[in-house]
């Protein structure tokens, strides 16, 4: 009997054992924090910097309601979080794992259904959490007024002016960074067949030259209507790809480009006799 006895005491303890390992809580492992996003600027007039909470949306919204053409409906859950603030959501894209929203505070309708956007922010988002900011401070003319896709993994900033122009690119910067730095010299089109230098603000006649070493041909031009026109004024600087002016607004001008994988539109602004570029708009050949 007296062997027996503890063989059966190790029995009977066993299930007790197990009950209270399996009854004992697990202490909570502690929640690891975000590693700190590298934010850095080489652009003079435009800051980022890390931000964990939005600032206050300016009380005035301005013409908001005459700009709506500007607006975006937000799409994403960082977009409507910026919405319910009070501020306008000017765009929303993506950059690697972050979610870009560009928002602004103040609006002022122009002529030719123009806008001019002030206190224009982008907030750099992780999910809802927001990580950082990308702003131009007050001292500068110049407001950001969107965030556009641009090349891979970057976006391009424009500013917030009546005749909008490119300010700076957003770049990651590894896992956890990012950067401001300047515009781009080239941008890529068509599976990267076509490239088109950085031209704005150039007067068109050297744009036109600087599109000509990349393989883009000046498309001629209707002939103009009256030999006093700015479009005939044009030709005779040798631009005979103009392909018509605006008399009125902010005088706006078209001419076209072609390669043998795209199309290439482009637009000046303003009366001088060498109006500079304002934009441009590529279509891929299929």
């Amino acid at each position: 009997m007296n062997r027996t006895a503890p063989a059966m005491n190790r029995r009977a303890v066993t299930p007790i054992l197990l009950a209270c390992l399996l009854t004992t809580s697990t202490p909570a492992l502690p929640r690891s924090e975000p590693a700190p996003l590298r934010v850095a600027s080489s652009v003079e007039g435009v800051v980022v910097t890390p931000l964990s909470s939005l600032p206050k949306a300016p009380a005035d919204p301005g013409e908001r309601e005459l700009c709506a053409h500007f607006l975006k409906t937000p799409q994403s859950a960082a977009g409507r979080q910026v919405s319910a603030a009070g501020w306008a959501v000017t765009s929303e894209a993506r950059i690697g794992r972050f979610q870009a929203v560009g928002f602004a505070g103040r609006f002022t309708q122009g002529t030719s259904g123009s806008c001019e956007i002030a206190a224009g922010n982008v907030g750099i988002f992780d999910g809802e959490t927001l990580r950082a900011i990308v702003y131009a401070p007050k001292t500068p003319a110049r407001s950001i007024g969107r965030a556009v896709p641009f090349g891979r993994d970057g976006l391009r900033l424009w500013d917030g002016g009546l005749l909008p122009l490119p300010l700076a690119d957003l770049r990651l910067d590894g896992a956890d960074g990012l950067g401001v730095v300047p515009l781009a010299p080239l941008e890529t089109f068509c599976d990267g067949k076509s490239l088109v230098p950085n031209v704005y603000s150039q007067p068109i006649t050297r744009a036109r030259e600087a599109l000509r070493q990349l393989g883009w041909n000046p498309v001629k031009g209707p002939a103009p209507d009256h030999p006093q026109s700015r479009e005939a004024e044009l030709m005779k600087r040798g631009v005979v790809e103009v392909d018509g002016c605006s008399g009125t607004g902010f005088g706006y001008c078209s001419y076209g480009y072609e390669s043998p994988a795209a199309i290439l539109s482009l637009a000046t602004v303003g009366d001088a006799d060498d109006p500079a570029v304002s934009s441009y708009d590529v279509r891929c050949r299929r």
